[in-house]
């Protein structure tokens, strides 16, 4: 099984460590439910199937470091309307958007004016659609 992560809208690839960590992969199902009670005090249950809408949180805490010039391009993809994307992650596809907000980096060192290798602490708030 691959382990690599990346991340294209069909024109630019942009590679993520494959140690990323996908902190939300099992707190969704595709089932949702709403409960109810009618005027006689009977439950009453609604299932249905969603849609779309899974996220996918890629986390890497302090531990994972990405390189400025990756920040910058994952805010240029995110700062694009309805953007439609592949993500490869671990030997699987998904058709994802961002969610927003759409990234969080933090400086693993602050620096004034950090250059392009300069390291982040990132979290990417992605959900997935149907394409």
């Amino acid at each position: 099984m691959s382990l690599d992560i990346s991340i294209t809208d069909g024109t630019t690839v942009i590679t993520l460590p494959p140690d990323l960590d996908w902190r939300d992969e099992f707190g969704w199902t595709p089932v949702e439910h709403s409960t109810d009670y009618s005027m006689t005090g009977a439950l009453v249950v609604q299932e249905g199937e969603r849609q779309d809408g899974r996220p996918i949180t890629l986390f890497g805490g302090r531990e994972v470091w990405i390189p400025r010039t990756t920040i910058e391009a994952l805010h240029t993809m995110a700062s694009v309307p309805d953007q439609r994307m592949t993500l490869a992650l671990w030997g699987r596809s998904f058709t994802v958007m961002f969610r927003r907000p759409a990234i969080e980096a933090e400086p693993i060192r602050r620096m004034a004016n950090p250059g392009a290798e300069h390291k982040y602490a990132v979290t990417i708030n992605l959900m997935e659609i149907n394409p």
